[in-house]
């Protein structure tokens, strides 16, 4: 018998349990939640079907980046590009060179730096240049 492994083994179990405890209370307090707001808009309008409001999946926010760090990081790269459009690879390398992380994060930080250049770009501060894979970025 392992001595270490099985109480390893015995409180990672314990911390999941743990957790699919608290899941479980947090669905049925959701779903007490829910059945009051059912409720609530039956009294406004009877005749309203509730069950037709489609769900929202909620943001889930990345834990690598202060709100706005990520932003600031991406337009500082397309300021020292001093014009030149970047690549999204160029602007990933340049954030993960900025944050001081190798090469492996590059695919994890893909798709947190193409969201936040969407949003940089609804925002009116950066400019996107083409689409798909030859899409270049640059500052407005």
């Amino acid at each position: 018998m392992n001595t270490y492994a099985i109480p390893a083994l015995r409180d990672k179990r314990a911390r999941i349990a743990g957790r699919v405890i608290l899941l479980k209370k947090q669905i049925i307090k959701h779903k007490h939640e829910l059945a009051s707001l059912d409720a609530t808009i039956t009294l406004f309008d009877p005749s309203y079907k509730v069950g037709s409001i489609k769900a929202i999946k909620p943001n889930r926010r990345s834990k690598l980046f202060k709100m706005g760090a990520l932003g600031r990081l991406i337009v500082d790269a397309l300021r020292r590009a001093e014009g030149t459009p970047l690549e999204t690879t160029q602007v990933v390398e340049a954030v993960t060179s900025a944050i001081g992380q190798g090469k492996a994060s590059d695919a994890v930080l893909r798709a947190t730096v193409r969201s936040n250049l969407a949003y940089l770009v609804r925002r009116g501060s950066v400019v996107k240049i083409g689409k798909s894979i030859g899409t270049k970025w640059r500052l407005a």
